[in-house]
């Protein structure tokens, strides 16, 4: 299975199979008793992404929800690159210069450290397409405002069903963007507000037309969440990060490999890698070329972007300090440089404050705005690419032709030094699946369609084994168990003793005296589950786990495709 994040690839895998099957048997997709049983799980709270689910159907139904799994993390990575492509073709002639744009996007150290685990955040061609429809209803409006609005409209409630952290996240760019056009070019304000406010009502109205029945399930429905779901200021840009390689990129020297380690979160959220050269490009082309609206726009927003994915207070190799990154910043002479006073003084504590406090926005990862900073780093690059090296009629427009002046090369030779530290590691990581072939094969099948199964390892946060074998199983059977996002908020169900039980024998920890009092306990929870088997499959400490069912229900479990199972009497 591509990917090492193999505990969040799980529920995304098991999204992938519950889509279909929940459609395919008319359930309800937004809410899935086959997990958390008998309470369920609301997918509005969860990487569900109903709409790849559904296209994967086809996919998922005849070759399994890992085929799909690593199918769509590599279209997820190709379809990105494609979709910059177009969008950077807006603004350049060169087909090259845009394809440069679409690589440094879609093969981004983000796209490379997100895909390890989190497809629903790297399937992420929308904010490309969604960066054309703003350019078209804020900037050019040559074409109708209505249609324009029904465009983003769509493509917002698309997004909504794939991805809600990347909407909410591609609203907050475009209120950033919108704001800083208002401030840089007040006067062009009367002419094209009409127009834009005409497709943004537009755009609203049809994204509430196709969003308000998941919206509402995702804050009325039942299993829905509230208070915040991650810890604080921690899956945050390391202030290092920007130029010190990790792991993930091809070219790391060992001891950059070993700072980066001691980076706070996890791996797949240390994307901000950007490399000296590509920096010093970066401010190479905004400083030559500052006059042109499209590049003191996106090197602005980049610039922003980049900062307030360091989160609250800076992180420096790992270490939490107590400096605000806010503060900070706006003393930095660059940031004074390029950000307009009244943009840096009005927008970006009101931003800082959506990121802390605003519904699902403070649920967002700091970490993850890393891609519109790649993004708009490739437009960038795309413009001063396509850029004359010589200011004469002979030199043309792009790279190729500049390559016949004194200085296309060089400049060549130079964007291929700041693209190279960027080459992702290969091979793409990858770990194999093991799935008992009880959960394929016919033995599965011998469990009453919809009835309740403990599976052990007990599923919980930071293990989803049991969830992919019930995927592959087709949705046969429920479980009590889920690694998923619950009220609480919490990523496991409920606590209950024999879920700590489980945990206890897993860890190989010591386990409670087998006292009647235990018995009784778990007996009374799998009751309460109305769980009619116990199946114990590959996991640490296996033998401890099946003496301590085979003492719970006194009998010697059967062995059937690579698994121990017992069935209850009901």
């Amino acid at each position: 299975m591509a990917g090492t994040g193999t505990e969040d690839i799980g529920i995304i895998v098991w999204f992938l199979r519950w889509i279909p099957f929940a459609l395919g048997h008319a359930q309800n997709p937004l809410l899935s008793t086959y997990l958390n049983a008998p309470h369920g799980v609301n997918s509005m709270w969860n990487a569900s992404m109903p709409v790849a689910g559904l296209v994967m159907w086809p996919f998922t139904s005849t070759l399994g929800p890992i085929f799909s799994y690593n199918l769509l993390v590599t279209l997820a990575v190709a379809l990105s690159a494609w979709c910059a492509y177009l969008a950077a073709r807006r603004y350049v002639e060169s087909p090259l210069a845009a394809a440069l744009a679409g690589l440094l996007y879609g093969f981004s150290p983000y796209m490379i450290a997100q895909s390890q685990g989190h497809l629903h955040v790297t399937l992420a061609f929308i904010p490309p397409l969604m960066l054309l429809v703003f350019d078209e209803i804020l900037v050019r409006q040559r074409r109708s405002a209505r249609w324009m609005g029904v465009v983003l409209g769509l493509l917002a409630a698309c997004q909504l069903l794939l991805a809600e952290e990347l909407l909410a996240t591609e609203a907050l760019t475009a209120v950033l963007g919108i704001a800083l056009l208002i401030t840089l070019y007040p006067r062009r304000l009367p002419a094209h507000r009409r127009h834009a406010l005409t497709a943004l009502g537009v755009a609203a109205a049809c994204f509430l037309a196709l969003a308000a029945v998941p919206i509402a399930f995702q804050f009325f429905g039942p299993q829905h969440v509230t208070g915040a779901v991650q810890i604080r200021n921690a899956y945050v840009s390391d202030l290092l990060g920007f130029v010190v390689p990790t792991a993930h990129q091809q070219f790391a020297p060992a001891a950059a490999v070993g700072l980066t380690a001691g980076f706070s979160g996890y791996s797949s959220e240390w994307d901000a890698y950007l490399g000296v050269p590509m920096i010093a490009i970066l401010i190479y082309a905004s400083v030559r070329l500052w006059t042109r609206p499209l590049v003191r726009v996106t090197s602005t927003l980049l610039l922003a972007l980049a900062i307030l994915s360091l989160g609250t207070t800076l992180h420096i190799a790992g270490q939490w300090t107590a400096v605000p990154v806010g503060a900070l910043a706006l003393m930095a002479p660059l940031v004074r440089r390029v950000i307009p006073v009244r943009f840096g003084l009005y927008v970006f504590p009101a931003t800082w404050v959506g990121l802390v406090a605003a519904p699902i926005l403070s649920s967002a990862l700091p970490a993850r705005l890393m891609l519109y900073v790649f993004l708009f780093a490739g437009l960038l690059l795309a413009v001063l690419v396509d850029t004359p090296t010589l200011p004469s009629p002979a030199s043309g427009g792009g790279l190729m032709r500049a390559l016949a002046g004194r200085g296309g090369l060089l400049k060549t030779l130079l964007i291929g030094a700041a693209l190279l530290p960027l080459i992702p590691r290969l091979p793409f990581p990858a770990e194999p699946v093991d799935i008992p072939s009880f959960f394929t094969g016919g033995g599965v099948r011998q469990l009453p369609q919809g009835s309740v199964a403990l599976v052990l390892p007990y599923a919980r946060l930071a293990n989803s084994s049991a969830m992919v074998w019930q995927a592959a199983a087709d949705m046969r059977f429920r479980m009590p168990e889920a690694y998923a996002l619950l009220p609480g908020p919490s990523f496991s169900s409920p606590p209950t003793a024999t879920g700590g039980l489980m945990r206890m024998i897993e860890l190989g920890e010591e386990p409670p005296a087998l006292t009647d009092d235990l018995r009784h306990q778990v007996l009374g929870d799998l009751a309460a589950w109305k769980v009619e088997a116990i199946i114990v499959g590959p996991m640490p400490y296996r033998e401890r786990m099946i003496a301590f069912f085979t003492w719970l229900t006194g009998a010697t479990p059967g062995q059937d495709g690579g698994v121990s199972i017992w069935r209850l009497a009901t």
